[in-house]
């Protein structure tokens, strides 16, 4: 069962799923009226699983694109108009719901990967709301942060994409991964290996990489410690 974004929202802004994800499980008592306002905590995926959809069929419903973010507050409807635009996206997670971390903040974090940055953060562009890692094929990718496995599948745009969520108010996103080696659910560390560098939906083998706040993209540079 599969938040088919890393809000990415995360937020990112590719397509809206993909052709490789799993086949998600629709509860026989379906909620086809009404709406939900989202609550702190709350994923896409768990609303759907609560009220008897797919993420997937929700997400479309609702205009939510890929990763599949909501924002507290933001209302998710089951019945009556459709949403005809994507509504602002915040931290990308899917799965249950994250407890809130003691002190997560933007501070602490470090490199998931070794490599040289191809690929810079750009507030104007919104296809580059992260950094791009020149990396070799099967290169380690590490949790910059310890935090929880909100979402980790192939997605159309991203390759094999993880994003892990950092208590209630941060994320960060890997993309393009040869390998995943941590599931949805999973709890991390900090510095631990959860995915092999690739090229999937590259044109080279890189690690996409991004870190939010309050849903918001930072400039990862701004966070992460100087390069050595």
């Amino acid at each position: 069962m599969f938040l088919r974004f890393v809000l990415i929202a995360v937020m990112l802004a590719i397509s809206a799923c993909s052709s490789h994800a799993p086949s998600p499980h629709v509860s026989a008592n379906k909620v086809m009226t009404g709406s939900y306002k989202v609550k702190r905590g709350d994923t896409l995926y768990s609303i759907a699983s609560r009220h008897g959809w797919s993420f997937k069929e929700l997400a479309r419903y609702n205009g939510i694109s890929a990763p599949y973010a909501v924002n507290v507050g933001q209302t998710i409807r089951f019945g009556g108009s459709k949403a005809t635009t994507r509504p602002t996206t915040t931290t990308a997670s899917k799965g249950k719901p994250v407890a809130p971390a003691t002190n997560v903040t933007l501070r602490g974090w470090a490199w998931p990967l070794q490599g040289t940055v191809i690929g810079r953060y750009s507030a104007a562009d919104k296809l580059s709301k992260g950094i791009r890692i020149a990396a070799t094929p099967g290169q380690p990718v590490f949790a910059s942060l310890g935090g929880k496995v909100a979402f980790a599948t192939n997605i159309r745009g991203y390759g094999n994409l993880i994003i892990l969520q950092h208590g209630t108010s941060h994320a960060s996103v890997y993309g393009h991964n040869s390998k995943l080696l941590v599931k949805e659910g999973q709890t991390v560390s900090k510095g631990q290996k959860i995915a092999e560098a690739g090229d999937l939906d590259a044109d080279r083998v890189q690690l996409y990489f991004e870190i939010r706040q309050n849903g918001k993209p930072v400039n990862p540079l701004s966070v992460l410690p100087a390069a050595s």
